[in-house]
């Protein structure tokens, strides 16, 4: 592997000494920016939050142009700009005052382990101590019902309150698969967030599910972030979607399927939660195995009610039954 802090460069007027952050979130592109939802989370923190560039990956190392062109602008009779693709480490500010990071641009296409291990390298140079990835997928969702948002992580025990998917599953991977693999495996806690993006308007914008993301952020995040002004941008994504599919009795029968399923899997998904949530934790489950360890080795003097075990004849013969 070549060297993976090389990719990395510090902003010139950045002295890395000085910054430490807790958190770093990640919308870093996968398979499917379904609904433009990390676009939209991007442009959300940035607009609405003070903000600076403080770092770099060098994109000629990860990205292939030729798999993935970028745009250039062309003026009548020549080329006026090129959309440079980039991933860049931005510093950004809460309505708190807290510092946190954003990792963002597009999927990294080449040298993923190099890249993976750069990330690394500036995690713990920074003290990063959790690292979110954001990011949403075409689902046989309805756009009638509330945006779900599921979790997965690099430990297990930080998603211990939501009931896992059933099964096991081998899918194609993605860079942020690979991340969260990685940065769990050096021993950094990584929790994401996948929005579930209805998949005949995966490719248009979807508001409601930029905001169910950063929702779902301000918690597990304990970060203050802007959430105004989805609530009318998703009101008229709605209306535009429910009078295109009104005309259609195939596409309004399609909706109410999705409907039952969509139902279906949170009625499920709230029973599994509330089964998971009477197990006894880790914890919990240590301490009683303590406690019956020692109970074990409880000799019958330590019982209410037994005789003292000094109590007792040089009789060999005094302890046989008759």
């Amino acid at each position: 592997m070549l060297d993976p802090t090389s990719l990395f460069q510090w902003e010139p007027h950045v002295d890395q000494r000085t910054l430490r952050a807790d958190t770093l979130i990640v919308t870093l592109g996968s398979y499917v920016d379904a609904g433009h939802s990390q676009r939209l989370v991007d442009a959300q923190l940035l607009e609405h939050l003070p903000s600076r560039v403080i770092g770099r990956f060098d994109t000629d190392q990860v990205i292939d142009y030729a798999g993935r062109r970028p745009t250039i602008h062309f003026d009548r009779d020549h080329f006026a700009r090129y959309d440079k693709p980039e991933i860049k480490l931005h510093l950004l500010t809460d309505r708190d005052g807290k510092d946190f990071l954003l990792l963002n641009g597009p999927e990294p296409s080449l040298q993923w382990e190099r890249m993976a291990e750069g990330v690394r390298h500036v995690i713990e140079q920074l003290d990063v101590q959790r690292t979110h990835l954001v990011q949403s997928m075409p689902a046989p969702a309805p756009h009638t019902r509330p945006v779900a948002v599921t979790r997965f992580a690099s430990d297990p025990d930080l998603v211990a309150d939501e009931a896992p998917m059933l099964g096991t599953f081998q899918l194609s991977a993605s860079f942020t698969g690979l991340l969260t693999l990685r940065l769990g495996e050096a021993g950094h806690d990584v929790l994401g967030l996948v929005a579930h993006v209805p998949h005949y308007i995966a490719e248009n914008d979807y508001p409601a599910a930029a905001a169910a993301l950063l929702t779902t952020l301000r918690e597990t995040a304990s970060l203050a972030l802007p959430v105004e002004g989805f609530d009318l941008a998703s009101g008229i994504v709605r209306a535009q979607v429910d009078n295109q599919i009104a005309g259609s009795e195939e596409l309004t029968e399609m909706v109410a399927a999705l409907e039952r399923g969509y139902d279906h899997f949170v009625s499920e998904r709230e029973v599994r939660n509330a089964e998971t949530a009477q197990l006894p934790s880790a914890d919990e489950i240590g301490e009683q195995f303590e406690q019956f360890l020692a109970d074990l080795g409880a000799t019958p003097a330590d019982e209410p009610g037994t005789p003292d075990a000094d109590q007792h004849t040089d009789d060999p013969d005094a302890d046989q039954v008759p």
